[in-house]
């Protein structure tokens, strides 16, 4: 009998840039004290599911989420599952960026496949490296379930690829430390299981704006 192949991801705690509407793209900001509860709340609640194996973006917001939820088993650093690298813009509050980069921000707003992002990542860059990360991991784990903790950018452009979206010009809300889940039986028809499952913060506050990446 076959068996598919699920890649659970997990947004990353809340970073006082995601409170505040900076842009945070690439750079390391750490998890605020709220970041770390949800992280410990998701790392609660998925505490016995048996992952074949915990993979994470380098920044620390997304690694240090990643150990909580680990519990002392072994985290792989990708740096494939980064957040867009969103170049000049990075370190901009967002209405810092809608004035010196409209037309920028309006192709980014309308989710222009063929944006680039001065001094950063292009939009068709983004999604092919998360096409390219999903299509890895699943012929690295045949029939496993594995989890990924990563960006919120990121996640967006996994269900761009998954259900072959030209574009997603209203991204569907993502809360910190929310679980998606999406799965293949060939590494090459996936479907969408889980969206934006927040169960966990439902008595904390959480943040579902994707705009300051």
């Amino acid at each position: 009998m076959c068996k598919y192949t699920v890649i659970y991801m997990v947004r990353h705690g809340e970073t006082s840039a995601n409170a505040t509407r900076m842009i945070q793209g690439q750079t390391d900001v750490p998890l605020n004290e709220n970041g770390l509860l949800q992280a410990d709340l998701v790392a609660a609640r998925l505490k016995n599911r048996p992952f074949a194996a915990i993979y994470s973006s380098d920044l620390s917001r997304a690694l240090v989420t990643a150990q909580k939820i680990a519990h002392g088993r072994t985290v792989i650093p990708d740096p494939d599952l980064r957040e867009w690298h969103l170049g000049h813009w990075q370190g901009l509050h967002l209405d810092e960026v809608k004035a010196a980069f409209a037309d920028e921000y309006a192709a980014y707003s309308r989710d222009d496949p063929g944006m680039t992002v001065s001094g950063g990542e292009s939009n068709a860059e983004f999604l092919a490296r998360a096409a390219r990360v999903m299509d890895k991991l699943a012929a690295r784990h045949p029939g496993e379930d594995i989890l990924c903790v990563t960006h919120g950018g990121f996640v967006c452009k996994a269900l761009k690829y998954v259900l072959k979206y030209v574009s997603v010009p209203v991204p569907p809300c993502m809360d910190n430390t929310a679980i998606f889940a999406f799965r293949t039986l060939d590494g090459k028809n996936w479907q969408l299981l889980r969206w934006n499952d927040s169960a966990h913060l439902e008595n904390t506050a959480s943040s579902i704006d994707v705009s300051a990446l």
